[in-house]
């Protein structure tokens, strides 16, 4: 058996480092399409596991027509390097949501918090 582990559902690489310890099994990391600020941190944590018997799914940036920073994470060899990957301002601007987007997300952002509000509420 085997554990899958995805840092950002699980709380954040930490928490999901603990998780994995407390499982008492073998974890493999994987992602979904993330920038290379994302895949960094899950190769941090698969880096910061005991035992990693698995391969890792985090070789997707190349899958993305474009990054937020110059110097992509990308896979040599079948490895990723452990190293810190910060967003670019010129990157950013290139990967840009238009306005309508943007605002389409901040909407639904706003009704799913109104949800949330309404459940904490009605569980109090």
């Amino acid at each position: 058996m085997c554990l899958s582990s995805r840092r950002r559902p699980l709380g954040g690489a930490r928490r999901a480092l603990k998780i994995v310890e407390q499982a008492g099994l073998p974890a493999v990391v994987s992602s979904a399409l993330e920038s290379s600020v994302g895949i960094a941190t899950g190769v941090s944590l698969a880096a910061a596991l005991p035992n990693l018997p698995y391969a890792c799914g985090l070789s997707t940036v190349s899958l993305m027509s474009a990054d937020v920073t110059e110097d992509s994470l990308l896979a040599r060899d079948g490895e990723l390097q452990v190293r810190r990957v910060a967003p670019m301002e010129s990157a950013l601007r290139r990967v840009k949501a238009e306005s309508e987007v943007r605002d389409a997300w901040v909407e639904r952002i706003r009704r799913c918090y109104l949800v949330l509000q309404e459940a904490l509420h009605t569980s109090l």
